[in-house]
């Protein structure tokens, strides 16, 4: 997310830094001409403040640069950028002021969300062009993806014990058969077994492609952020973990499920069932019953099946609505700009 919404903000014509302690690999190749992407150090840097800082997931500020916003002869606009959740009382928290208890500062909080009331996610303007004019044939074909009438599922996932019943759904399903296409992510030790590969065997690694009758898994090198999302769009179910390819699965406007960080005290599934109680509004009751059961199955690690075809025509219509429900919500970065 970090990225995302550097990348977006430097659209907005912001000028931007971004301090990370871990510098990931998946950025887009011209990420460098657009804004900064610094090693978070310790002890951090003597710098001069942003006008507006910017604090991802609850990180602490090191004191000397709290220090020096308070010096500045305006403080800086200091925003605590906390974890996307449905649940209700984010709404109640979403803007609300902290004063420092020490320096005259005050720390501005904004959750991102799907709910009204909320900061929405981040939403690229060209989206809708992008969607409209989206060759799914070609990009397959540049990543060694056949169009032979399979159904495609993105597998971005932590592990889980459903991952065995998800191999064993998928080759039952015979009729047109099913691709799964994952990459090199905790998951793949679990899918391993689940094909039964031999003890003792390299395990399975990108370039890989396994048959197992009508079912395909293949194991895709890392993609940009760009391409990740149009794998979405090209899919015709993606299940995917944690926060952004949860908010870019829900864009992509195709039926998806979602596996949550597991947390303390069962803290996932509060967040999981308040995503759920937003999400199936408006499905017929019998339909929403089974996207529930097939969330909460792959978040206790059960066994699950995946929906049938018909299920499937009219929960790809449902995330089409639901996609155009955030669209309305607006875009995160700008929401953040107006916080003075």
């Amino acid at each position: 997310m970090a990225l995302r919404l550097a990348r977006r903000l430097a659209s907005l014509g912001q000028s931007v830094r971004l301090w990370m302690d871990q510098i990931p690999c998946l950025g887009q190749p011209e990420d460098a001409q657009h804004f900064a992407i610094l090693r978070w150090p310790d002890p951090f840097p003597a710098v001069t403040p942003a006008r507006r800082v910017i604090a991802l997931f609850g990180a602490r500020l090191p004191e000397p640069y709290l220090e020096a916003m308070a010096r500045q002869p305006v403080a800086p606009v200091w925003i605590n950028l906390e974890y996307l959740t449905a649940e209700a009382w984010a709404t109640g928290c979403h803007g609300l002021g902290s004063p420092h208890p020490r320096l005259p500062l005050t720390e501005h909080f904004f959750f991102p969300g799907i709910t009204p009331g909320t900061g929405g996610v981040v939403i690229e303007p060209e989206s809708g062009r992008d969607w409209a004019h989206f060759d799914r044939a070609a990009f397959l074909a540049q990543r060694g993806v056949p169009e032979d009438g399979k159904r495609l599922l993105s597998l971005f996932s932590y592990d889980s014990a459903s991952l065995a019943s998800l191999i064993d759904t998928c080759r039952e399903d015979r009729a047109p058969g099913w691709r799964i296409l994952t990459f090199a992510t905790p998951a793949l030790p679990r899918l391993s077994c689940a094909i039964d590969r031999p003890p003792g065997s390299a395990p399975l690694a990108p370039g890989e492609t396994i048959r197992l009758g009508s079912l395909e898994l293949c194991v895709l090198p890392w993609l940009t952020q760009n391409d990740y999302d149009r794998l979405l769009w090209s899919c015709d179910f993606n299940i995917v973990r944690g926060e952004d390819s949860f908010v870019r699965a829900q864009l992509a406007g195709k039926p998806l499920l979602w596996q949550p960080y597991v947390q303390a005290e069962a803290a996932h599934l509060a967040k999981l069932d308040a995503f759920l109680d937003h999400y199936t509004n408006g499905l017929p009751e019998t339909l929403a019953q089974t996207v529930r059961t097939l969330h909460h199955r792959f978040s206790g690690g059960e066994a699950l099946s995946l929906p049938t075809a018909e299920q499937s025509q009219a929960l790809t219509a449902h995330a089409l609505h639901w996609r155009e429900t955030l669209l309305a919500r607006g875009d995160l970065a700008e929401h953040l700009l107006k916080i003075e």
